[in-house]
């Protein structure tokens, strides 16, 4: 088969795929997470990437803004709080955890996720309680590869699930592994060290994103370059998650996506960066 048969089959094989709707408020310019209220009737939880200051937006399936009624509004702020690399957002229970583990350079020693109880969206604009979950990795060394930058964190019944995002060699080049840790029952009063569960140096694409299932079985993944596509492992086979694979969906043409969440037990909610939503059945 020449390279460009090749190529041919391979893109027959995807989904080619367009936005169900665009994100309507100029604030949310760079959407890197995404949840789904188990409170509120089609709401969706969302953050922007670094650069942002510390706020969370609340958003319905067709992109509109759900706000306070007043002119002012500027999101939802959490107290105390700082984005300095806000890469992933999930809902446990009524908790909100918002990851600042993002780690491009590989330098960083102050990881953190936010909790809080997820607040009303329509009277909300200032959140005080919010707990620091300080963490850290088991196998990080000053000599590393850069394996450690995190843009996925999933949350099922106190547990914390995060999955890194591999970097080649020591350089910010995107890789195609990843490894998952998680932390059961995190303390706020010390530094939380992570369990190693798995790697997986080829899921085909770095991952960006990740959401367990409504029924708490499954996790799925969100790849992006070189292949984009939702992968949906197996939570109940024991630690090594990222070697039982369910069922991949590859598709393209959905820019640069970085936020994931499960929409019903058949289908999900995903966007990027440029404000796009979309849809895809498992």
């Amino acid at each position: 088969m020449g390279v460009s048969t090749m190529f041919l089959a391979f893109i027959f094989l995807q989904t080619k795929i367009t936005p169900m709707a665009t994100v309507e408020s100029r604030m949310i310019d760079e959407m890197s997470g995404i949840a789904k209220s188990r409170k509120y009737k089609d709401t969706y939880w969302v953050h922007n990437d670094s650069g942002d200051s510390a706020r969370i937006f609340a958003i319905h399936k067709n992109g509109k803004l759900i706000q306070p009624n007043q002119s002012e509004y500027e999101g939802i702020k959490l107290e105390g709080s700082t984005n300095f690399d806000w890469e992933d957002i999930a809902i446990d229970g009524d908790t909100i955890y918002v990851s600042d583990c993002g780690d491009n350079l590989n330098f960083r020693k102050d990881l953190c996720v936010y909790a809080f109880k997820e607040p009303n969206p329509l009277t909300a604009t200032t959140i005080k309680d919010v707990k620091k979950i300080r963490v850290a990795y088991p196998d990080k060394t000053e000599t590393s590869s850069w394996h450690y930058d995190c843009e996925s964190i999933a949350a099922w019944k106190g547990t914390l699930y995060f999955i890194t995002k591999w970097r080649a060699g020591k350089s910010k080049i995107p890789d195609v592994g990843a490894s998952i840790y998680c932390l059961k029952n995190p303390r706020y009063d010390q530094v939380n060290v992570l369990t190693k569960l798995d790697t997986n140096e080829d899921l085909g694409g770095w991952v960006t994103a990740c959401d367990i299932s409504p029924d708490g079985k499954q996790i799925a993944l969100l790849t992006q370059f070189p292949n984009q596509s939702i992968q949906i492992f197996d939570l109940t086979k024991g630690d090594k998650i990222l070697h039982h694979l369910m069922k991949k969906i590859p598709f393209y043409g959905a820019n640069q996506c970085e936020a994931l969440c499960w929409d019903s037990p058949q289908s999900f909610l995903f966007g990027n960066e440029q404000r796009e939503l979309f849809q895809i059945n498992r």
